[in-house]
């Protein structure tokens, strides 16, 4: 059987530049991007529910698994009409199967935490992003211990090792891009000859 969708997962702790590498895919190769954050935001505009910190992300994704069913969200990225499909930020591997069911890739984004630190500094989003690298680290461990609902813990570490790819995010944007076109060129070729 043959997948008609190609769906790449961004696998990667906060701070690897996932977000940056899922705008170079939108605009290099037409991927269709999909953040499990942006679903977020638009049920609790819808709800009237504030998202004030992290915390706030997770509580009201277990809302919505618990009012729609646990692959709401996954519903909505699968049922989208483009042929090539970037989910930014996966942390589930319960979400990861059903992706790589349909289809799915994931590369994961290998970087030091001192280094993620420095690279969210320059980021305005102060609610996802501590000013200093002790809270940083313990919004990670916090992020670590969430479970959204049932068999849906946050497993990014486990994520990491069953990645079909990985990459190096340490370095500059660029450097990072570059693998990342490597991987998704090589994909696009097998995707092509498999629909053939």
């Amino acid at each position: 059987m043959t997948m008609s969708k190609l769906i790449i997962s961004l696998v990667g702790r906060p701070g690897t530049g996932k977000s940056s590498v899922a705008k170079h895919l939108e605009e290099k190769y037409g991927f269709t991007p999909f953040t499990f954050s942006t679903i977020i935001r638009e049920y609790a505009a819808k709800n009237g529910i504030e998202l004030t910190k992290r915390a706030d992300y997770a509580a009201t994704h277990a809302k919505m698994i618990a009012e729609h069913g646990w692959d709401y969200t996954l519903r909505i990225a699968l049922s989208l009409s483009a042929k090539r499909i970037c989910v930014d930020d996966l942390r589930s591997p319960k979400y990861a199967e059903v992706l790589r069911a349909a289809g799915g890739h994931e590369i994961a984004f290998d970087c030091p935490a001192e280094v993620r630190f420095a690279h969210v500094q320059e980021h305005g989003d102060k609610v996802k992003y501590p000013a200093t690298f002790d809270e940083f680290m313990q919004a990670e461990h916090e992020d670590d211990a969430t479970v959204i609902g049932p068999g849906l813990k946050f497993e990014i570490d486990e994520l990491m090792k069953l990645a079909d790819y990985h990459a190096d995010a340490s370095g500059s944007l660029e450097h990072t891009f570059e693998q990342v076109d490597v991987i998704v060129e090589a994909l696009l070729n097998e995707h092509r000859k498999a629909v053939d």
